[in-house]
């Protein structure tokens, strides 16, 4: 590495190995593809639960962590170890201990480019020479976060912010709200290439609705998709996270639950289904999501069946967006009639990391070179 090459700091939210690769792993992916890169997971912005004590453990085990999702040449894992809760009482303390952490960032005698995915940066963010922030979750409307407490830490970085990037419109006009200027909108985008080799192998369709991504109750509308079990064969496809209760009971009940899968495997599947579900709740929360899942359904020639979510209204082609009352109906009128999947899959076009990793190499290119 020479004396005067960026290096980039990414502050994700998740650990590297967690089961769905999101635009923190993606970003720092496309980032190592040219310059070196820290990926430090993430230390949490809500509240503790027990369902995390085993990541809890692991981050403070001497020992590796188990393989999982391939390292890129030139990219580092960093697992800080914290306090996990972001208060006035524990500040000094974690920033202390997160800066020793990334000393070899602090160190770099060249271009120093943080890409936070959290607001809090513990001071990191004026030690950058330039700073961007992505955010590609309503943070502060989800379950367990001290709303006020991570809304200020966004305002205070929004002052030392060169660009910050929403993965939605309504993210992107909660960025501007929150002070930050100026504002990128990126919509999520999908392995197209992986979903698009599985449909081309002609596997036969079935007629089966699928739902590709994390199962959680405060997201995924369960009753929903219990009632939609109760008419059509329905396949779960991803990990299970808070579903306790009686809806998740009767959808267990009713679905076929596969749980986390490869990347091809979940290719395969999607390429054997005949419609996608995006079936999750209306709510603050979930109006800000971009589901990536979108165009992997498209890529595998899926048409997509959504609950009313203002980021998937905007996505053309086989996208139909239901109020809950007709979701169901709209579901079985597709599995009638699915359509060409080659032209479905078209609308996929051009919504790949690959295009996608060349546009954010291209942001952090100008932000280092101005």
């Amino acid at each position: 590495m020479s004396a005067r090459e960026p290096l980039v700091l990414v502050l994700g939210t998740a650990d590297w190995n967690a089961p769905i690769a999101t635009n923190q792993h993606r970003a720092a992916t496309a980032f190592a593809q040219r310059w070196p890169v820290l990926f430090t997971e993430g230390a949490g912005t809500r509240q503790l639960r027990w369902s995390d004590a085993r990541r809890v453990l692991r981050r403070l085990s001497p020992r590796p962590a188990t393989a999982g999702r391939a390292l890129p040449e030139g990219l580092h894992v960093v697992s800080p170890r914290l306090v996990p809760h972001h208060a006035a009482s524990t500040r000094a303390l974690n920033g202390a201990l997160l800066h020793r952490q990334v000393r070899r960032w602090l160190d770099h005698d060249g271009p120093r480019l943080l890409w936070t995915c959290t607001p809090f940066t513990y001071g990191l963010h004026t030690r950058a020479d330039r700073t961007v922030y992505h955010l590609v979750d309503l943070l502060h409307e989800n379950p367990g976060v001290h709303r006020g407490r991570l809304l200020a830490a966004e305002r205070a970085l929004a002052r030392g912010t060169h660009l910050a990037v929403g993965t939605s419109p309504v993210i992107a006009g909660h960025l501007r709200s929150q002070g930050f200027a100026p504002v990128r909108c990126l919509p999520n985008v999908a392995d197209v290439e992986v979903f698009a080799a599985a449909r081309a192998r002609g596997l036969p369709r079935r007629p089966v609705a699928v739902f590709a991504g994390t199962i959680t109750r405060h997201k995924v509308d369960l009753d929903l998709l219990a009632d939609l079990a109760d008419v059509v064969r329905l396949r779960l496809v991803g990990p299970v996270g808070d579903v306790a209760g009686p809806a998740w009971e009767r959808l267990r009940a009713r679905a076929d639950v596969l749980g986390t899968l490869p990347a091809n495997a979940l290719a395969a599947e999607l390429a054997q289904a005949a419609v996608g579900l995006v079936p999750y709740r209306v709510s603050p929360l979930t109006a800000g999501i971009s589901p990536l899942k979108t165009y992997e359904y498209l890529a595998a020639g899926l048409p997509v069946v959504s609950t009313a979510l203002p980021a998937v209204e905007a996505v053309p082609g086989a996208v139909w967006v239901e109020d809950r009352d007709a979701f169901v109906a709209r579901v079985r009128d597709v599995l009638a009639a699915p359509g060409d999947p080659e032209r479905t899959a078209v609308h996929a076009e051009g919504h790949d990391w690959t295009t996608r990793g060349r546009e954010l190499r291209a942001l952090a290119d100008e932000l280092l070179t101005t």
